[in-house]
């Protein structure tokens, strides 16, 4: 796919003035655009090389001359400047751009009764070739971002063309004015650089922006929103982007009754890009994923290593065993439990370290013949989860460091001892619980990037509320 990197690196992450604390928040500095003009231009010499230019045809005295079959042999790559504009979006200019353009001709000379006529080649060289295009970047109705060329122009400074067969005195008579046809061709507003260059923001952009994921479904249930909450804003040195950043249950996407907290402030401009992600987005996750039951679970035999539940075992290794209460009372069947949070898990991001604190309830049921269930037991457990996080292939990835529970009894038909209760935190919870947080840390959670663009010389630091991703860009489209 042919599209330029300026556009594909703007458009990551096009949005921006706050008119609500964002849940993610990105700085494109002037080192990314310098970079992807770089790429841009190379792009931009594969799409113009080759490209085909209609015939022309003229009159100089009593000269009529035909072109034709004209293509551009070469593209030399010129030197470039991107600047921004405040409330508007970019300027692109370069400076020093050449072409070679190969075609056909052919001409009729007449004068009196002197007739003369003829064909052959040409090969023409057009430099220093100067464009400048504005990009205007903004927002549509629904979110996603916008691109628009406004104001190409293009100056030709000189040309100079080289015919190939007929009468060389005879081309005296026309190739000024072939010239100066061709440098219009070439240059103007309406010329060949500035079409592409109008088609390349107007039509590539736009299909590369479409492409932007401002919505991401997760395990099918849960809305990642990436929308923009305003126009971009636009400094000397870079452009930031504010975004709602926040999930929602997927059928009932209703806000949530928090606010994002304050992000991190930085002024670095270091590295190409910069992304704020709020520990809200966390949240508004756990608290939908509460709301519409999403944090209970039924653990049984099939979820432990095997026997573990049972109330009768030949060894001690079983529930029956280390709660005795429990293989008297429930001889030869299993136990169910029913596992689900109270509240909210709140993540707290600060000072370098990630913390999830979440509560729930463990209920205990005997497995009745016939398939009924016999309550027995409910346990209130808390945990303090510290988590390590790190940033691969443009997601956030995360892993269980330390998980503390504590558990208490909270109703009981049976005597507990404190040895059993210390059986179901190490023996079952926490084999349970860590890798199931794992096998959730370990899918990852997808940054809005497009695919051709990914990051390097990536840094990660942990703050108030705030996890602050530091990144060059890689162009692999």
């Amino acid at each position: 796919m042919q599209q330029v990197c300026l556009l594909t690196v703007v458009s990551l992450f096009v949005t921006s003035a706050q008119c609500k604390t964002p849940g993610l928040q990105t700085r494109i500095t002037d080192r990314a655009l310098e970079y992807a003009t770089e790429v841009a231009l190379d792009i931009l010499s594969k799409q113009v090389t080759g490209q085909q230019i209609p015939d022309q045809h003229g009159q100089s005295g009593d000269v009529k001359f035909d072109i034709t079959g004209m293509n551009v042999k070469q593209f030399t790559k010129p030197s470039s400047r991107v600047s921004l504009i405040q409330n508007v979006g970019l300027s692109w200019s370069t400076s020093g751009t050449g072409l070679a353009i190969h075609g056909d001709f052919k001409y009729k000379y007449r004068k009196g009764i002197i007739k003369i006529s003829d064909h052959g080649g040409f090969d023409l060289k057009a430099n220093g070739i100067n464009f400048q295009v504005k990009i205007e970047i903004g927002m549509d109705g629904t979110g996603r971002p916008t691109m628009k060329a406004v104001g190409c122009s293009c100056n030709v400074g000189s040309a100079d063309i080289k015919f190939h067969g007929g009468a060389a005195w005879i081309y005296n008579l026309f190739s000024g004015q072939l010239e100066n046809k061709l440098k219009d061709i070439v240059g103007g507003g309406n010329g060949l650089l500035c079409k592409q260059l109008n088609t390349l923001i107007d039509v590539n952009g736009m299909k590369s922006l479409q492409k932007l994921p401002v919505t991401v479904q997760i395990a099918k249930r849960f809305l990642l929103d990436y929308r923009f909450l305003s126009k971009p804003s636009f400094q000397t040195k870079f452009m930031e982007t504010y975004h709602k950043g926040e999930v929602y249950w997927n059928a009932v996407p209703v806000d949530a009754p928090f606010a994002a907290p304050p992000l991190l402030k930085s002024s670095d401009t270091s590295r190409m890009m910069y992304i704020w992600l709020s520990d809200y987005v966390f949240n508004t996750m756990s608290y939908n994923a509460l709301k519409y039951n999403q944090l209970q679970y039924n653990v049984t035999n099939k979820d432990l290593p095997s026997g573990v539940l049972n109330t009768t075992c030949p060894q001690s290794t079983c529930i029956g065993k280390i709660i005795e209460a429990i293989g008297t009372k429930f001889p030869n069947t299993t136990v169910m439990l029913y596992m689900k949070s109270t509240s909210m898990p709140n993540m707290t991001a600060q000072n370098g370290s990630t913390v999830v604190n979440a509560s729930g309830d463990i209920v205990f049921f005997a497995q009745q013949p016939g398939g009924k269930y016999t309550y027995f037991l409910t346990l209130s457990a808390t945990m303090s989860t510290t988590i390590s996080l790190m940033i691969q292939n443009e997601k956030v990835f995360a892993k269980v460091l330390k998980l503390p529970i504590s558990v208490t009894v909270k109703d009981s038909k049976i005597p507990v001892s404190p040895e059993g209760l210390n059986f179901i935190v190490k023996g079952i919870v926490s084999v349970f619980v860590e890798p199931k947080l794992n096998e959730l840390g370990a899918a990852g959670f997808p940054l809005p990037v497009i695919n051709s663009v990914h990051f390097t010389n990536t840094q990660l630091t942990v703050a108030k509320d705030t996890l602050l991703i530091a990144t060059d860009l890689k162009y692999s489209g």
